[in-house]
């Protein structure tokens, strides 16, 4: 079974800090910690591969993924930077997810709420009830990492067809 990763970027420095405006904003020193937090439970989970991490540009996402590889023992993994997840909307998450070339049998997607969050919760439908996935009523936490399974073919994925896994908090 295929693994799709929905990641949001861990804590960033506030826009005031930084001259490059809000893709230029840098992780904190405990946004570094959340994604090697995140990392270091990636790497519990037996994901299949090979593995497509796609990311926005921003520089918060990029270091967020970073840090993730590095923790989860896949800091060779490629990095693919896509412009359009920086103001992505679902469409455009399901059209990233509908051309994933079928080899790729995990993907995780590094991006922005409110996407993320309005994306992961489509998708999860009933299971938002769960204790499991309760804390994405209240927000979708920094570095949350929402693990779905894929049965099917990447064109197929729709909330009728994911199976949801887990989610991962820092």
């Amino acid at each position: 079974m295929r693994r799709l990763l929905l990641l949001r970027h861990a804590e960033a420095v506030p826009h005031i800090l930084t001259e490059n405006g809000d893709r230029g904003r840098a992780l904190t020193p405990k946004g570094q910690e959340q994604a090697a937090s995140i990392g270091r439970q990636l790497a519990t989970l037996d994901l299949p591969t090979p593995m497509r991490v796609v990311c926005s540009p921003a520089t918060r996402t990029r270091q967020t993924a970073q840090g993730v590889r590095e923790a989860s023992g896949n800091p060779d993994t490629p990095l693919e930077i896509e412009d359009s997840l920086y103001t992505a909307t679902a469409d455009d998450l399901y059209g990233l997810i509908h051309t994933t070339p079928e080899p790729v049998s995990t993907l995780m997607i590094v991006g922005h709420n409110p996407t993320i969050s309005d994306f992961a919760c489509d998708l999860l439908g009933p299971a938002l009830q769960s204790v499991q996935f309760s804390a994405l009523y209240r927000a979708y936490p920094l570095a949350g990492l929402t693990v779905l399974g894929v049965p099917g073919q990447w064109l197929d994925v729709r909330p009728s067809t994911i199976q949801p896994v887990s989610l991962l908090q820092p």
